[in-house]
């Protein structure tokens, strides 16, 4: 009889059910939960494609869900690149994070507070991004609906 690694097994029901986030949370829980963690991020969003069109789709900014994503969140899902942008003293940074059939899908964007160095700022932006993802598991559910 063939062992199945317990790694396997347990990631059975997300192969089977689709698009959903590893945690079971919803993307606007993980972003508030990821933001809270992180005590330098000012701002965390998720930028997703819903209908053609790059649009925020959950924010520790409320005011942004449902609006359409800023020219930086464009280009780097356009691109594939980290897009980097100071702003107000502290830098915005934005990392593509998942991609479907060859095209990124979803980026999110990590405002870091002032008084950091800057190349440590987009490092540590780029962690906390890739936590999101993590917690996303494979894709971003319903279009971050």
């Amino acid at each position: 009889m063939k062992r199945f690694s317990l790694a396997l097994l347990s990631s059975l029901p997300f192969l089977f059910a689709g698009c959903s986030s590893m945690s079971g949370s919803s993307p606007q829980e993980i972003v508030a939960s990821v933001a809270a963690a992180n005590a330098g991020c000012t701002r965390l969003t998720l930028h997703c494609m819903q209908d053609g069109a790059a649009t925020c789709c959950a924010s520790t900014d409320s005011a942004r869900v449902g609006k359409a994503s800023d020219a930086e969140d464009v280009k780097a899902m356009n691109t594939g690149e980290t897009v980097v942008k100071d702003e107000n003293g502290g830098v915005d940074v934005t990392v593509p994070i998942l991609m479907t059939d060859g095209k990124w899908t979803t980026v999110c964007g990590v405002t870091m507070a002032a008084g950091m160095e800057r190349e440590k700022a987009i490092e540590a932006a780029k962690s906390i991004a890739m936590s999101v993802k993590t917690s996303l598991g494979d894709c971003c559910p319903n279009g971050c609906k």
